[in-house]
């Protein structure tokens, strides 16, 4: 029996269980030309569009340290807690210019160079760039990542806001 009809199955059966509004929702939707295998709709076209996000927004989260520098070398635990730092930065707040405050950069560093801690609460700040003369008129975005001292990491979550 060909993979192609083990999954056809496999939809008849969860389309079966579904109730007729659920059903309406994942009708034309998906590929089931001769090639294509996903049926049924992804979550993210069943979300609504709400435009674009606000230009300065701050989160502030919980970031696993120790996970990230698990058999690293000694000599380049802090610097490399600063690169992965940024890294999970860029990502998230889809910026390139990412800015570690001096805050920040001493937490990571008071324990030398291979006593870096294990966990950190970081506050993540997008921010808009001021344009200099003659530069595009694009909207340039930089990221201020700034240490959050706490007693004890347990029961925070990630917070977000909009300013």
């Amino acid at each position: 029996e060909s993979r192609r009809n083990k999954d056809e199955k496999k939809w008849k059966r969860a389309l079966a269980k579904r109730d007729d509004e659920k059903k309406k929702q994942s009708q034309g939707v998906g590929n089931p030309s001769e090639h294509g295998r996903r049926r049924g709709a992804p979550r993210r076209s069943l979300l609504k569009q709400e435009g674009r996000k606000p230009d300065t927004v701050s989160v502030e989260c919980t970031i696993h340290l120790a996970k990230i520098l698990k058999k690293r070398t000694f000599h380049k635990r802090a610097p490399v807690a600063v690169k992965k730092i940024k890294k999970i930065v860029s990502k998230l707040m889809k910026t390139k210019d990412n800015r570690i405050d001096a805050s920040l950069n001493t937490y990571l560093w008071h324990r030398g160079v291979k006593g870096v801690p294990g966990r950190v609460r970081v506050l993540i700040q997008r921010k808009v760039a001021e344009n200099a003369e003659g530069a595009s008129k694009r909207k340039r975005f930089y990221t201020v990542i700034s240490n959050v001292p706490v007693a004890s990491f347990k029961g925070l979550t990630t917070k977000y806001s909009a300013e």
